[in-house]
């Protein structure tokens, strides 16, 4: 139970205002000369002193308890200072207004601005704040390192996931409602207009929403805050694409009120580093901004990324062996000597938004957003009816299935002697399809209605996951005082995601049939069990055709939240709180034949009200040293792809549904020098009361399979620091690295069911997993970087990265009684241990290079080279992450039997741009 005095403490904090003034400050406020619009994080330091401090999400600044006397303001940037204003004080506060500067990229200061001189402007009323959030300002190297040099290795910060942290677009949350995550590629091949970021680092203040507990990432895309100017851009690389061209223009906020942005981008790749995963994607992106007086601006968006691309899967340690090659791929084929992948992400979900700016005053601003989302995102793979399994690595086919040592040498041989036998057969799929003459009786439903043709075994399906998102979110964000703020906001969010399946190809057959093929064979006495609609009994499918499941699963989520911080020259003192109310229901379009009663129609609603509180203080010893403690505590609704036991067939709910609680705490602190920037930070989560739900195809039980876990525990701590230090005016050095331990901390209840019966066969199974390690990304993670930049505007970049105590995700019923039941022990220890023990992923070391030179011309147009290497020690054998089959040899206790699939990191892979920046 939450203590009072708690909730108390932060109800205080953010609603308490306070007066109070220091007789010697010098406030102002930064803004873009182009645009007028507030730059945040840009930071300011009155020079040879110990004043340093950040522009807040208002672009306000303020020094408190200044001595009279005469000093320099400057703006850092790049270790590069550069001069702001010479300012003479005598005791009196002096506000030096809006300081317009001129900004190259969005938090970028372009070095020929002209010093401008302050007279005093005693007596003027206190406008803004005093030092803002450090941790929300600024570059920060742990977070920078996060991304760009650790990502390789699958790395997360602090062990979260995608759903702990949150992304915003012009006000607009990205994370969808029913998993929680995010879904980048809405937006890949725009990065020159999604520049304008700014990170929220974890539990610190934030200016635009309640936040996760692993912060977020907030884009500004309105016209008048991207650069303005031309810049084409070519790509050359051998990762996911090959070819990628983009072009950008912004042409500023204008004399006449109206700014625009252009993007535009193509993608394009015959095989990327992995045989048959080939990329095709086109980009795209437009916003307007129209300035209607100093205090109102509107802006609309349109973006989108279309793409089809061919994927890879993880496959066996055995196939990765006979095929030489740590990333083979199973999905593709030839057909008619073209490289065919049967497994293709198909994406195309644009997203648009319109944002209302108003600045109500000096002190306060309201910021609206309304978007929308929609399209689709489908996932190709085969399906086949009354046919072999027809993918190569099938277990069955492979040289371990095999009993004796002849066989087995004989079927490795033919893998090994040519890539056809381990690879897709197209052409015995359609020569499969071309025998099969079939009569389908009464279809639809209709007495006669008989069709006959070529009734297919093997056909390509698409897998839909189609989302339909509508957001409303506003914030008012006011300076109550010269020493306290508050800001606050409202969001609605209504999604619905459509589940279905579609027929995408034939593969040279007439028809495909809507039956459930698993339902027919264990049910052969009830002629509706294998029906997948009753309302079209007998149905054939046509390519185009939806068949097999068809649902949605309608989230709708309102949230207040609010935040309020109290500035003293030595204490910041942050608090947070938020309400939310979600649900959540399935609607049906098929009457499933199984289950005519719960599969068609709206189901009952699932109703959550949850909370979440924050709090932090912030010591500033100096305006360079700093002392930052924040915590939280939050309830969070289930998700509802997790909460429905089989929805593909009907709406049955997890018992006993609840919200998760997390608590999280951290310390930290933080070095703010011109040469020096330092972070070091210790950290705890629990995680209460989380779900999971996965679904496998059950070869004995010939249907698909529900494991549900409920009462999973987990708790994440350990230490993560980051240090970017200037040797002198060419090298600088970098420093960042986690040392985490994410564990379980429960013992959970498995639910395990299947789709073809109502009634669980297995129930309150327990899970005994106390002290296992979060699996899906490395535990320990490091980075040494070397860079040199040289005044002929060339850069080099070396870093050497480490990944280490990263364990494979295991499969939970190997951890239960019933796994190792008649195992006999002490004999049978080492079974035992092969059993239950999770098994921990080799550590690695990797380097990158990353160089650039840039030309700068005489008619003001620039021309840059950028080369990124990565992994150019050509490290093969490391293995990112991999998981255990749920399947598991009860019977015969081989663990062998159903091996685990891994995961390979890219060997050497580069990428090169080349950037033409047109002269003004």
């Amino acid at each position: 139970m939450i203590k009072r005095t708690r909730i108390s403490f932060i109800l205080l904090l953010l609603f308490f205002t306070v007066f109070q003034t220091y007789s010697q400050s010098i406030r102002g406020k930064i803004i873009d000369k182009n645009s007028q619009q507030e730059q945040p994080g840009i930071q300011l330091t009155l020079k040879n002193t110990d004043h340093t401090v950040f522009t807040n999400g208002l672009g306000n600044f303020s020094f408190n308890e200044v001595k009279a006397g005469s000093y320099t303001l400057v703006a850092t940037l790049n270790e590069a200072e550069i001069i702001i204003s010479n300012i003479t004080t005598d005791g009196t506060d002096k506000d030096l207004g809006n300081i317009e500067l001129i900004m190259a990229v969005p938090n970028t200061l372009i070095s020929d601005i002209s010093v401008i001189d302050v007279t005093d402007l005693a007596g003027i009323e206190n406008e803004n704040d005093n030092y803002s959030s450090v941790l929300a300002a600024g570059r920060d190297p742990f977070v920078n390192a996060s991304a760009f040099n650790l990502g390789a290795g699958r790395f997360r910060p602090r062990g979260y996931q995608n759903e702990d942290s949150e992304m915003m677009m012009n006000g607009m949350l990205m994370n969808d409602q029913d998993d929680g995550r995010v879904l980048w590629t809405a937006w890949s091949g725009l990065n020159d207009v999604l520049r304008n970021q700014t990170q929220i680092i974890n539990m610190a203040s934030n200016d635009y929403t309640f936040g996760g507990i692993g912060g977020g990432t907030v884009v500004d895309l309105r016209a008048s805050d991207q650069r303005e100017g031309t810049k084409a851009v070519y790509s050359f690389s051998n990762r996911s694409y090959q070819h990628r061209a983009m072009i950008t223009h912004s042409s500023g906020m204008q004399k006449n009120g109206w700014a625009y942005s252009l993007a535009a981008s193509h993608r394009y790749g015959k095989q990327g580093y992995i045989e048959g995963t080939y990329f095709q994607g086109t980009s795209y992106f437009v916003s307007i901004d129209r300035k209607i007086n100093d205090k109102h601006l509107l802006n609309a968006v349109i973006f989108g990324a279309p793409q089809r691309r061919g994927r890879s899967t993880g496959s066996f340690q055995e196939m990765y062996d006979i095929a030489d090659n740590n990333y083979y791929n199973p999905n593709w084929g030839y057909q008619n000597g073209e490289v065919r992948n049967s497994r293709e992400y198909r994406i195309n979900q644009p997203v648009a938004m319109l944002r209302h700016d108003w600045k109500i005053s000096n002190k306060t601003n309201l910021t609206t957003t309304a978007g929308v989302q929609w399209g689709t995102f489908a996932s190709s793979r085969l399906d086949w009816y009354e046919a072999p399994d027809p993918r190569p690595d099938y277990y069955r086919r492979l040289p371990s299935y095999a009993t004796d040592e002849v066989t087995k040498d004989l079927i490795t041989t033919y893998l090994k002697s040519d890539i056809n036998h381990r690879q897709l057969d197209w052409g015995k799929l359609y020569e499969a399809n071309s025998t099969r003459n079939y009569v389908i009786e009464n279809v639809d439903g209709i007495p006669g209605n008989n069709v006959s043709g070529k009734l297919a075994a093997y056909v390509v399906e698409e897998e839909h996951y189609d989302n339909q998102k509508l957001s409303f979110n506003t914030i008012i964000n006011s300076q109550i005082a010269n020493n306290f703020s508050l800001i606050g906001g409202i969001q609605v969010m209504n999604e619905k995601v459509h589940y279905f399946r579609k027929l995408d190809d034939l593969l040279g057959a007439d028809f495909y049939v809507d039956f459930n093929r698993f339902a027919i064979r264990d049910f052969p006495d009830n002629p509706d069990a294998g029906q997948n609609n009753l309302n079209t009994p007998n149905r054939i499918v046509k390519e185009g055709d939806i068949y097999g499941h068809n649902y949605d699963v309608n989230t709708t989520k309102a949230m207040a939240w609010s935040q309020g911080i109290y500035k003293t020259r030595k204490l910041d003192f942050m608090g947070a709180l938020s309400l939310t109310s979600q649900s959540f229901y399935r609607e049906g379009y098929y009457k499933v034949g199984l289950f005519p009663d719960n599969s068609y129609g709206k189901s009952e609603t699932q109703r959550f009200l949850n909370y979440g509180l924050k709090a932090g203080v912030t010591y500033k010893l100096d305006g360079r040293n700093y002392f930052v403690a924040n915590g939280s505590y939050r309830t969070r609704a289930p998700y509802a792809n997790e909460s429905y036991i089989s929805p593909r067939v009907r709406d049955q709910i997890v018992r006993d549904l609840t919200s998760e609680k997390i608590t999280a705490g951290e310390i930290s602190y933080l070095a703010r020098y011109t040469k020096l920037k330092a972070r070091v930070s210790a950290f705890y989560t629990n995680f209460e009361d989380r779900i999971s739900n996965d679904v496998f195809y059950h070869e004995e039980y010939n249907t698909f399979v529900n494991y549900l876990a409920t009462g999973i525990d987990r708790r994440h701590t350990g230490i993560e620091m980051g240090m970017e230090y200037t040797l002198n005016g060419s090298f600088s050095v970098l420093l960042a690295g986690s040392v985490g331990e994410y564990i379980h901390t429960s013992r959970p209840t498995a639910t395990i069911s299947r789709d073809n019966s109502a009634e669980d066969f297995v129930e309150d199974r327990t899970i005994y997993i106390n002290n296992y390690y979060v699996a899906g990304m490395p535990q320990h993670a490091g980075t040494i970087g070397l860079n040199y930049t040289n005044r002929n505007y060339w850069f080099l970049n070396l870093n050497v990265n480490y990944f280490g105590k990263n364990y494979l995700s295991f499969n939970p019923d190997r951890r239960t009684a019933e796994a190792v039941e008649g195992v006999i022990l002490p004999e049978q220890a080492e079974l035992f241990h092969k059993i239950i023990d999770q098994e921990k992923l080799p550590d690695a070391i990797t380097v990158d290079i990353f160089c650039g030179k840039s030309f700068r011309f005489k008619d003001g147009s620039t021309l840059r080279l950028n080369l990124n290497v990565g992994n150019i020690l050509n490290n093969k054998n490391f293995i990112t992450g991999g998981f255990e089959q749920f399947r598991f040899d009860f019977e015969g206790k081989d663990v062998n039997r159903f091996a685990p699939r891994y995961f390979y990191a890219f060997g050497t892979n580069y990428n090169l741009n080349v950037a033409y920046i047109f002269s003004r």
